[in-house]
């Protein structure tokens, strides 16, 4: 029987939850972008706030606006070292090893159960021309949804946006507001902030 060699738990570590907590300046979270084949604008009005330690979601860049209604916080993963590992992988009969181009497809699942204190929400995909012309991703969607976590406390309501791009990174980006009414509005401020290069 083949060895697997990394867990779900494990492969969301090993693909750069490292990057989690830590506080980063604007600089810092630019070339984090840059090494990870992405491109980061300020959304107009925002500014930078702080990481909230939390067990639901490692991110380590957070935006709020000037009357603090909306934060945007960033998550992000480089597919670059577990591809390395994949590559690895092949080459060895006693192990198997998911695809790191799938691995986003458990990562938003289990960030809706994260966030949701276990509730299933449906998940939204873009269509794949607009999230090529929009973000240059290869796939992306996002999810609306109640808060029930510590990653969302004093917030009630959450939508996530997802992006991928094959052998590049995963992304997570959080949108973060008390009200359902201009949640929406609010959101499409910072919706275009992080796009692939």
């Amino acid at each position: 029987m083949k060895r697997i060699l990394i867990t779900f738990s494990f492969l969301i570590l090993f693909i750069g939850i490292s990057y989690g907590q830590n506080q980063l300046t604007i600089s810092e979270f630019e070339k984090l972008c840059d090494s990870s084949g992405l491109k980061f604008n300020m959304p107009d009005g925002y500014k930078i706030t702080d990481v909230k330690e939390n067990r639901d979601l490692g991110y380590s860049f957070a935006v709020i606006n000037s009357d603090s209604t909306m934060e945007i916080r960033y998550t992000i993963w480089s597919l670059k070292p577990a591809l390395e590992e994949y590559e690895k992988s092949l080459k060895d009969s006693n192990s198997t090893m998911i695809p790191p181009n799938n691995i986003y497809k458990g990562l938003i699942q289990a960030n809706v159960l994260n966030m949701t204190g276990g509730q299933m929400y449906d998940i939204g995909s873009f269509p794949t021309q607009a999230v090529k012309k929009e973000f240059n991703a290869d796939n992306g969607g996002s999810c609306f949804f109640e808060f029930n976590c510590q990653f969302g406390k004093g917030y009630k309501y959450g939508q996530f946006m997802y992006l991928h791009k094959d052998d590049i990174a995963d992304v997570i980006v959080t949108f973060m507001s008390n009200d359902k009414e201009t949640h929406s509005d609010l959101m499409m401020v910072g919706f275009h902030s992080l796009t692939f290069k």
